[in-house]
C-alpha cells in the first residue's frame, strides 16, 4: 500500500479521484490475506491510517487534517458515507465464509479436519475459548457473537438442529434461558436435538414444572416434522428475511449502520434526479434532459457529455464561490448560458467532421458554419 501511494504522490490528483484509487485499488489489497486469517487488529489500524492520509493529506506523513470522522467516511452513500468499507469489517465477513462451511458441513478436507480435531461431539455455538488453542481457530470463534443472530436452521425433521444452541424459534437460543443443570434434570442433554424433544405425536417432552418456570413455552409449536428431510441452514439479515448467503450480504448485516439520507440521490445518482425538472427554466432543462437520453450512447454524444459534466462541474463550482465569497448571485439560465457557450467552443476545436454524427451535433448546439471554417488560432 506505501508503495501504490507514494507512486500516486507524483500525480496532481483531486479528492474524488483519490477516492476513486482508495475504493477500486487500496481496499482490494488486502482481501485474499483478509479471507484466510482474522487481520490483527494493528495492522488494520495501519491500513486505515494509510487510506485516511492519502485521502485527506494526499499521503504526506503528518497529522491527518480530516474534514470528517473517518466512521461517516466509511458509511455508504446513501447513508451519508463516501463508500470506503472498514478493513475489518470486511475482513470479518470473509471469515464468515469460513464459519458457514463449517455449519452447513461443506464437503471438502479442511471442513472435515476441523470436525475431526476441533469440534468434535460438541456444538459450534458452545465450544469454550481456552485451553492449548490455536490462534488462528481462537480468532474465528471470536466473531461467533457477531453473526449468531443471522444463522438460523429450518426445521424440516429436526434432527439436524441442537435444540438448545441453533436459533430455530422465535425464542432462540434455549440455552440462554434453560440452564444446563435443568437440562440435565429434565433427562435431555446438551447435544438433544429439536426431534429429541417432542414425542410420536408431535408434542413437547417439556417438564411440567417447565410451563410455571418459562411461561413463553406454552406458545411455541411448529408444523409436524417430517423425518425423511433434513434441516436447512440459512442465512436471515436484520429484518429477518431469509436470504442467500454471500460475503457481501454478511458484510451489510454486520457493518457499522446510520440513518439513510434523504439527498443520496441527488448527489451520486443519475441528471435528472438532481433536480425537479418541472422548475429548471427551459435552457437547462433542455441541457439535463439531452444529457439522459445520450449518456450511455455509442456516439459522439457520448463524448460531448462528457464536455458538458466537465463544463457544468466547473461553472457550478464558480457559481458557489462567487455567492460564498464574493455575494454575487448569478441566475440559473445564466450558468446554463455558460455551459452552453463553452461547450460550443470545445466542438468548433473537434477535427471530427468525417464523423457521421458531426453534423447533427454542430446544428443541435447551434454553432455557425462559418466559426467551422475559420482557424482557432
Amino acid at each position: 500500500m506505501d508503495k501504490k501511494i507514494n507512486n500516486w504522490m507524483t500525480k496532481t490528483l483531486s479528492f474524488a479521484g483519490r477516492l476513486q484509487l482508495i475504493n477500486s485499488v487500496l481496499s482490494a489489497m488486502h482481501i485474499y490475506w483478509a479471507s484466510v486469517f482474522i487481520i490483527p487488529a494493528r495492522v488494520i489500524n495501519d491500513l486505515e491510517k494509510r487510506m485516511r492520509r492519502f485521502l485527506w493529506n494526499v499521503g504526506n506523513i503528518g497529522k491527518v487534517k480530516a474534514k470528517v470522522a473517518w466512521n461517516d467516511v466509511c458509511l455508504p452513500k446513501q447513508e451519508g458515507g463516501l463508500g470506503i468499507r472498514r478493513v475489518g469489517d470486511v475482513n470479518r465477513a470473509l471469515i464468515t465464509n469460513h464459519i458457514w462451511s463449517i455449519l452447513v458441513k461443506r464437503k471438502s478436507l479442511w471442513v472435515q479436519w476441523i470436525y475431526d480435531y476441533k469440534v468434535k461431539d460438541q456444538n459450534y455455538w458452545e465450544i469454550q475459548c481456552r485451553g492449548s488453542m490455536s490462534w488462528g481457530w481462537r480468532k474465528i470463534l471470536s466473531i461467533r457473537n457477531i453473526v449468531r443472530s443471522f444463522v438460523w436452521k429450518v426445521i424440516r425433521s429436526g434432527r439436524q438442529t441442537n435444540a438448545w444452541s441453533d436459533n430455530w424459534c422465535h425464542l432462540s437460543p434455549l440455552r440462554a434461558m434453560i440452564t444446563p443443570r435443568r437440562i440435565a434434570n429434565a433427562g435431555f442433554n446438551l447435544s438433544s436435538s429439536v426431534a429429541d424433544l417432542l414425542d410420536s405425536n408431535g408434542q413437547w417432552n417439556w417438564p411440567q414444572a417447565w410451563y410455571d418456570l418459562y411461561p413463553v413455552l406454552i406458545g411455541l409449536s411448529f408444523d409436524m416434522p417430517n423425518p425423511q428431510l433434513q434441516d436447512l441452514t440459512v442465512w436471515k439479515d436484520l429484518e429477518g428475511n431469509q436470504r442467500h448467503f454471500s460475503s457481501l450480504e454478511v458484510w451489510h448485516n454486520i457493518r457499522t449502520r446510520d440513518t439513510p439520507i434523504s439527498w443520496a440521490n441527488m448527489v451520486w445518482r443519475n441528471v435528472r434526479a438532481m433536480v425537479d425538472m418541472d422548475t429548471v427554466p427551459g435552457s437547462w432543462a433542455s441541457i439535463l434532459a439531452w444529457m439522459e437520453q445520450h449518456s450511455n450512447s455509442n456516439t459522439l454524444d457520448r463524448v460531448v457529455c462528457k464536455l458538458v459534466v466537465a463544463a457544468a462541474t466547473y461553472f457550478i463550482w464558480q457559481e458557489r464561490n462567487n455567492r460564498l465569497f464574493n455575494r454575487i448571485h448569478g441566475s440559473v439560465s445564466q450558468v446554463a448560458e455558460k455551459i452552453k457557450h463553452i461547450v460550443q467552443l470545445r466542438l468548433m476545436d473537434f477535427k471530427l467532421q468525417k464523423h457521421v454524427d458531426y453534423n447533427r451535433v454542430v446544428t443541435r448546439w447551434q454553432i455557425p458554419a462559418r466559426a467551422l471554417n475559420e482557424d482557432p488560432g
